[in-house]
């Protein structure tokens, strides 16, 4: 596929109602050119299904990182985990779902509900085969995604949700599909969907829920690029080359500092113009500069952004805010590969004793910055000049 795909995954869960331990367990990992996804359900509830699904979970996850087949992820679930002596059923059931940045996707299924496929905001059908493998037998398919492209995975609780309150027969499959198809377009993420989801069975199950209930999403978009450059390069004569390449890069330009902006106004042949309504007691204000998304002040919106970093846990916190340091956490969060070009030209204005002693951390704050995005799955490239 021409475009570079990315895979965005969400979870939520509710655990059943008394019990402290969901007892279904999802697992998301990266893998050479794809993401991994695994729903395990254990058998009941509390702390034995908790461990049971957990432990499916890892093992599915550990064997399929490695490469193995899937022939031999079943026999060693199969082998490791025990069978009820009382209802001759697996203890932990699973959904695996793996998918490839070219658009191939693999699903395995075991006595979870079927995988949900949305295509162009529509679910659409899987088309399964049925394969024994030892005493199991596992429904698998193969498909192929683009851009705007969905999979959801449930456990049961999310199906059953309902039953014998608001709904007699459960929320069922076939209502969430339709429910689905509502609440799915461009602009939500991943892990909203998934929270929806799971807020919507908790309403079903008033409040009680019945059962575990977890939801895993697995959305299906083109690739965020940005390119950040904050400083000079400490070689004046460099200045060029490093905004050329900076320009060069695909994706939104996010720029702070004034002499930097200055010099990336200047090659662009455009003046910054500065924002006063963004101001506020502790953020400097923004400034505007055409061909470039954002423009802040340089090391004191940083550092803000930084401990906005620190604590923010949904990107959606930001939205509607309009202080510099929130719209720099907002372009860190809302990209999956980023380019960072760190100058190191000494600022004069930064060597005055009575400025605070934070303006002179800009390298520890963007190295932290730099942790902070790779600890959140983003790809990031730091050149220091």
């Amino acid at each position: 596929m021409n475009e570079a795909l990315f895979i965005e995954s969400g979870g939520a869960h509710v655990c059943k109602h008394g019990e402290i331990l969901c007892g279904d367990s999802l697992g998301v990992a990266p893998i050479d050119h794809g993401k991994l996804m695994v729903l395990s359900d254990g058998l009941g509830s509390g702390v034995k299904a908790n461990i049971l699904a957990t432990l499916t979970t890892k093992i599915a996850m550990r064997l399929m990182e490695r490469g193995l087949p899937l022939e031999e992820v079943v026999e060693t679930l199969t082998d490791t985990l025990p069978e009820c002596k009382v209802r001759k059923i697996a203890y932990s059931t699973f959904t695996l779902v793996k998918v490839m940045e070219d658009g191939s996707v693999y699903l395995a299924e075991f006595d979870n509900p079927p995988t949900f496929f949305l295509k162009r905001g529509y679910v659409s059908e899987l088309k399964y085969r049925d394969r024994v493998i030892g005493t199991r037998k596992i429904r698998e398919a193969r498909v192929r995604v683009e851009a705007g492209d969905w999979l959801v995975t449930v456990s049961d609780g999310e199906i059953h949700a309902g039953i014998g309150g608001l709904l007699n027969l459960g929320w069922d499959w076939e209502k969430i599909a339709k429910f689905l198809e509502t609440q799915v377009y461009d602009e939500v993420s991943a892990q909203k969907v998934a929270q929806i989801l799971v807020d919507q069975a908790k309403q079903l199950y008033e409040g009680r829920p019945g059962d575990d209930t977890t939801v895993g999403v697995l959305k299906i978009r083109p690739k965020r690029f940005a390119s950040f450059m904050i400083g000079p390069p400490v070689k004046r004569e460099e200045d060029e080359t490093v905004v050329n390449l900076f320009l060069s890069l695909p994706g939104r330009k996010i720029v702070s500092g004034g002499t930097t902006a200055g010099i990336v106004g200047k090659l662009l042949g455009k003046d910054v113009v500065v924002d006063l309504s963004t101001m506020t007691n502790k953020i400097p204000p923004t400034g505007k500069l055409e061909g470039i998304e954002l423009v802040t002040e340089g090391v004191h919106t940083v550092n803000h952004a930084l401990e906005i970093l620190e604590n923010i846990t949904d990107i959606e916190e930001l939205v509607g805010k309009r202080d510099g340091a929130s719209k720099l956490a907002w372009e860190f969060l809302y990209a999956d590969s980023i380019s960072i070009f760190l100058g190191q030209a000494i600022n004069p204005a930064h060597l005055n004793p009575n400025l605070p002693q934070e303006m002179g951390f800009k390298s520890r704050s963007i190295q932290a910055i730099t942790n902070l995005l790779r600890e959140r799955g983003k790809e990031v490239k730091l050149e220091i000049h």
